[in-house]
């Protein structure tokens, strides 16, 4: 009976932890805001972006994609990238690389910064990506280091 109890009260003091009334008695949930830069190193296999949080509300974002092609009897890679400054609004940057034209529409990658990753998503035409064959730069990258990247 006394386990029962300890376990209760427990619960009882995480959710009242989670939440508080306001005047009227509705609960209120409290949300985490994320604060911390977005700043670092994030990867997706072998595909890494280094980003780097200015302070005029703006990004630098150097991007690095690789296809193994190990088909043939000599492993090659097939690669791509990028390097840009563009503007962050909350928390999602968008990256436009190529002109469009002639039916093509310009590759746009938006990211969305989240706590410890980002989440890429690549639209439009991937021939004005500019990348290598089979390159592309979708996916959920983690962050594996917060240092400001060197962008030598």
């Amino acid at each position: 009976m006394r386990g029962l109890l300890n376990t209760s009260l427990a619960v009882f003091l995480l959710f009242a932890s989670l939440s508080q009334a306001d005047s009227a008695g509705h609960q209120k949930v409290k949300r985490h805001i994320q604060t911390a830069s977005v700043t670092g190193t994030y990867k997706f296999v072998i595909n890494k972006l280094e980003v780097l949080e200015l302070p005029d509300k703006r990004v630098r974002i150097s991007f690095l994609g690789v296809w193994p092609n190990d088909h043939s009897r000599v492993e090659t890679r097939n690669m791509g990238g990028f390097d840009q400054t563009v503007s962050l609004k909350g928390r999602t940057a968008t990256v436009k690389l190529g002109e469009g034209g002639e039916g093509d529409e310009p590759c746009v990658i938006t990211l969305q910064f989240r706590p410890g990753k980002v989440i890429a998503k690549q639209e439009g035409s991937m021939s004005q990506c500019g990348f290598g064959f089979n390159v592309e730069a979708d996916g959920t990258y983690v962050k594996t280091s917060s240092k400001p990247p060197s962008f030598q």
